[in-house]
Formats: structure tokens, sequence, C-alpha cells
């Protein structure tokens, strides 16, 4: 991973540079990019993992990270101009339509981008086809979640699959398929229980955040805020009546307190970490039983933590 950071940030103003050519576009698609520099890049970094773990060489590697990434990003924009959350972010502070005519530039450019990597030709195509057919997941998973009806445990599953842990997907197979040529079903579904635990994760968060963006003021129906509405008393039965829109916001804005002893008592942070462990223990052995070095093997888990 030598020299990440510096070269992926190369690809990004390059191909920004040839693309976004005119002027107002260039600008704030690049401060959106810096947006995504202030970032871990995991998803960049997984792929280029994956690409030496199958003893893929070369520098390459990195326009194909770097594109990966721009698909993230331009996922992530979209998905708050759907949201109207993180406020703070660069699109944030921009006209939606702007934002979203630069979020479709990236993502076009994120496949332009792996089109034009240094690559033989058949493994270029089948990348590509990996991260077309991994959006079209992303968004049938992101309109589950934007219809915000999940009733049930494998409702929400089958959702996380689709958007979340399709794009970990994409990340991982096409390092391994830019390296091998083939495509590899341990490395999808290992990808896949990271992408599930990072989401339940994500969620517990989200629950428990009073400061940003909060999915029990927000109604939002995820494995914790399903767990808590299947267990709650017939005392706590208002919970039920906000989340149905029977009582409104300033109806119960007072009962943070409330809430938290609720979450506390009923199990739902303990149900949820728990949920969250198990599908990362499983990721964890999925990779022990990967034919590869154990040096690899501590790399792609300590990507994770």
């Amino acid at each position: 991973m030598d020299d990440f950071e510096r070269l992926i940030e190369k690809e990004f103003r390059d191909s920004l540079r040839a693309y976004f050519i005119v002027p107002h576009l260039y600008e704030l698609g690049i401060a959106c990019v810096e947006e995504k520099l202030r970032e871990s890049m995991l998803f960049g970094k997984l792929t280029v993992l994956h690409y030496r773990i199958f003893e893929g060489t070369g520098d390459g590697i990195f326009r194909a990270a770097a594109a990966v990434e721009l698909m993230v990003l331009s996922l992530d924009i979209i998905d708050d101009l759907q949201d109207k959350d993180n406020k703070g972010m660069a699109w944030n502070q921009m006209a939606p339509e702007i934002a979203l005519n630069i979020a479709l530039g990236l993502l076009t450019l994120s496949q332009q981008m792996l089109l034009t990597s240094r690559f033989p030709l058949e493994r270029t195509h089948e990348a590509v086809q990996v991260m077309s057919k991994q959006i079209l997941t992303a968004i049938n998973g992101q309109t589950t979640d934007l219809q915000n009806d999940i009733t049930s445990e494998e409702d929400y599953l089958c959702m996380v699959r689709q958007k979340s842990a399709a794009l970990l997907v994409a990340a991982c197979m096409i390092g391994t398929l830019l390296a091998t040529g083939e495509w590899n079903a341990q490395v999808r579904d290992y990808a896949e229980e990271l992408g599930i635990a990072a989401q339940i994760k994500n969620d517990i968060r989200d629950l428990v955040n009073w400061e940003n963006k909060n999915d029990f003021w927000n109604r939002k129906k995820t494995l914790p805020t399903l767990y808590l509405l299947e267990s709650i008393s017939e005392e706590e039965s208002w919970i039920l009546d906000y989340f149905e829109h029977r009582l409104q916001l300033e109806d119960v804005l007072h009962r943070k307190e409330e809430i938290e002893r609720i979450l506390e008592q009923s199990g739902t942070l303990l149900y949820t970490s728990v949920r969250m462990r198990t599908h990362y223990y499983n990721y964890l052995d999925m990779v022990n039983k990967l034919g590869i070095d154990s040096y690899w093997k501590e790399q792609i888990i300590a990507l994770a933590e």
C-alpha cells in the first residue's frame, strides 16, 4: 500500500481534468473528491489488496482502485441528496441539480477509468461488468431503503446485501478479477459478510447518535428499530404510534432519555451487536479458510477493523 493516497489522488485529479472540461464542473468535482481524500478509502484499498493477494503486479491497479472509489463517492452523493443528510459535505453546499450532475459524471467516469486501465481487455471487460452489475444491485437496495417498508429481518438483510454489501463485493472482486481473470466465490462471500456487519454497525450508531441524523427520529426501518418495535411493552406502545405516524416528532422529542432506557432494557442494542459480531466472525472464518499466505490474511483482517 506504499504511496496509495498519492497515487489515488493523482488518478482522481488527472481523470477529472481530462473529462470534466467545464471549469465550474471541474472545480466542484474536485471539491467532492477532496472530501473522499479525507476518508480511509477502504474500497480502493481492498481493490489493491486483492490484486496483490492474487499476485497482480504493477501500478495499473491504482487507476482501478480510484475508479472504485469514484463509484462509491458518486453513490454516496446521490444517497445524501435523497436522504437530505450529511449537510456539511461539499456536495450539500451546492445547488442539488449541480450536485446530482457531478454524481452522474463521477459514476460514468468511474467506468471510463476502469475501461481505460492497463489490463488485458478480457479482464478489463469482466471488471467493468462486475462494477455495472453491483451498481445496479445497489440501486435496487437503495430503492428498498428509500421506500422504508421492510417488515422483517429477512427483508433487512436482503436490502443490505443489495445495497451496502454489493459495493464491497465490487471492490474485492474487481481487484481479484484483474489479477486472475476468474470469479472467486470465496472472496464474494466474505466481502458480503463484511458488508452486512459494517451496515449493522452503522445502524446501531445511527440509532444512538442524537446529534446528527437519527434513525429513531427519522422512523427508519433497520435491524435495531425492527427489533425494538417487536420488543416494546404495552406501556411503550407510543413508540409504535410514532413509527406509524400517529404521533409527530414534537410529541416525542422530550422522551430521548426514555428511549435510551428502552433501547437498553429491551435488549435492542445487545441483540443487534451480537448479530453484527456474528456476521463479522463469519467474515473472519471465511478469510481464514482462503488458501493464501497468513500475511495476506492479516492484511485483509486489519483493513476491516
